[in-house]
C-alpha cells in the first residue's frame, strides 16, 4: 500500500497569540491523518500542515479552525 502525503499552507485571517496558536496546533495534531503541523514564530497567521491523503481531504484540515470561529484558507504548496 502506498501512502501519499500532501503539504498545505493554511492562511489565517486572524492573528493569534502564541498560547492560542499552540492549542490550535495540538488540536490539529490529534487528527489521525495529520503527519505534522507547525508555524514560524514571527508568522502567526500562517501554518503548514502535512497530512495523509488516503485518510483526509484538505477541507477536513480546516475543521479545527472553523470550530473556533476562525477564518482560514488552504494555499497549495
Amino acid at each position: 500500500m502506498s501512502t501519499q502525503f500532501n503539504e498545505v499552507l493554511v492562511h489565517l485571517d486572524e492573528t493569534l497569540d502564541a498560547v492560542t496558536l499552540d492549542n490550535l496546533e495540538e488540536d490539529i495534531r490529534r487528527d489521525q491523518a495529520v503527519i505534522s503541523v507547525g508555524h514560524r514564530p514571527n508568522q502567526h497567521h500562517l501554518m503548514v500542515v502535512v497530512y495523509d491523503t488516503a485518510v483526509a481531504r484538505g477541507a477536513s484540515i480546516l475543521r479545527p479552525f472553523r470550530e473556533r470561529g476562525l477564518h482560514a484558507q488552504l494555499v497549495g504548496m
